[in-house]
């Protein structure tokens, strides 16, 4: 691949796919620590959530028929959370707790707030249907479905679940990423000497990947001699590396020549503005992602061709789209297509400012896409990735 030479962003997909990547390690860890990690397996419900009908509402339960032969219930007893659910018979009710197993032969609970109570037997206030408050079996979970797709991250709402359903350990990938910034001016983050520029690009992408093992490489001179050394030294220890800075088409950086010369330089950049300098390589199995060193273009790159590579690698899906109407008139004339920041809300898209370093737009922005040259109208459907937040 001649270090120069711009592919399409149709032709880098393709030939990610078309690349083999080594799979990374996998760790089995405690459920209630799995928040943020990427699922090594699909994880089936072994049962059902509820596991039998449960009330949704503080309540009395009543059979809808005994409505139409009684005025009045009899309260038979108290149902709570943990309790074996008691037999209903005509003519009763049970004040049951929300959570609480609802009684065997119970229709529908009527909520507290509309039943009239009096010496010991309840009367509804408003009309009931069949299964009003009642959470059924398998409504939350069903027995047999997936819970957790391979390749997803597991966020702590499904933790929940999983611990409802039981499990206390599952398998998770222990995805390495080293994270290498270039540049001549450029101060490490983390011990900033007094050069004109403090890494600030590198904090931005190791928090956006909270799901994998981050490990900072610090700042390496624009020098092809040492940008080789700490690829080299490094990428042994590592699941991908990403780069930033650089990386550009121009004839002075060092990192896109390097990595033709140690491995498989797929591609040095795309036709599309704002992704045009990001890059991929495979080394030793492992991808390597350029960055350019703008934070607009850093993220944007991160979304299209890294989580697309990771996603191979763990065998799923990072990525995620949604669809949205434009919410104002947009008129695209740069000559390459053009990636463009979106703040959606209600399903409306709004275009931000563009440029590869408006870091508020980028702050602001929850999704984007990539357009052609064009007049874009109010009310034109766009499929959008969104920014992992």
């Amino acid at each position: 691949m001649a270090l120069h030479k711009l592919v399409t962003l149709e032709k880098a997909h393709e030939l990610i796919e078309a690349s083999t990547f080594k799979r990374p390690q996998v760790d089995v860890v405690p459920v209630y620590r799995a928040y943020w990690r990427i699922s090594a397996s699909n994880i089936v419900a072994r049962r059902s959530i509820p596991d039998r009908p449960l009330a949704a509402m503080d309540g009395y339960a009543v059979r809808i028929d005994d409505l139409r032969s009684y005025e009045w219930l009899r309260v038979a007893g108290e149902v709570k959370p943990g309790d074996d659910p008691p037999e209903l018979r005509p003519g009763e009710s049970y004040y049951v707790h929300m959570g609480a197993p609802v009684p065997i032969g119970a229709e529908a609970i009527s909520r507290v707030e509309a039943t009239r109570v009096e010496g010991g037997y309840i009367k509804p206030l408003e009309p009931l249907k069949h299964g009003k408050d009642i959470i059924h079996v398998g409504e939350v979970v069903a027995e047999g479905s997936t819970v957790v797709r391979i390749g997803e991250v597991i966020s702590p709402y499904k933790v929940t679940v999983l611990m409802m359903l039981g499990f206390t350990e599952i398998p998770v990938y222990k995805v390495r990423v080293g994270i290498l910034s270039v540049g001549d001016e450029i101060d490490p983050f983390d011990n900033p000497r007094g050069k004109p520029v403090v890494d600030s690009i590198a904090p931005m992408i190791m928090g956006l990947l909270r799901f994998t093992e981050t490990t900072y490489l610090g700042v390496v001179a624009d020098n092809a001699t040492e940008v080789r050394r700490v690829i080299e030294e490094s990428i042994g220890g590592l699941d991908a590396l990403l780069t930033i800075g650089g990386a550009s088409v121009g004839g002075a950086d060092n990192v896109k020549r390097v990595l033709a010369e140690v491995g498989n330089l797929l591609f040095p950049g795309v036709s599309a503005s704002i992704l045009k300098r990001g890059g991929v390589a495979v080394v030793e199995e492992r991808p390597v992602v350029t960055l350019p060193g703008q934070c607009v273009s850093a993220a944007l790159v991160l979304h299209e061709f890294f989580l697309h590579v990771l996603s191979r690698m763990v065998g799923g899906e990072l990525r995620v789209y949604a669809e949205a109407e434009l919410s104002e008139d947009l008129e695209v004339k740069h000559r390459m297509d053009t990636a463009y920041l979106f703040e959606v809300t209600g399903g409306k898209a709004k275009p931000l400012r563009w440029g590869v370093g408006l870091c508020m737009e980028l702050a602001r922005a929850t999704a984007y896409t990539v357009l052609k040259r064009g007049h874009y109208r109010v009310g034109d459907k766009l499929t959008l990735q969104k920014l992992i937040r």
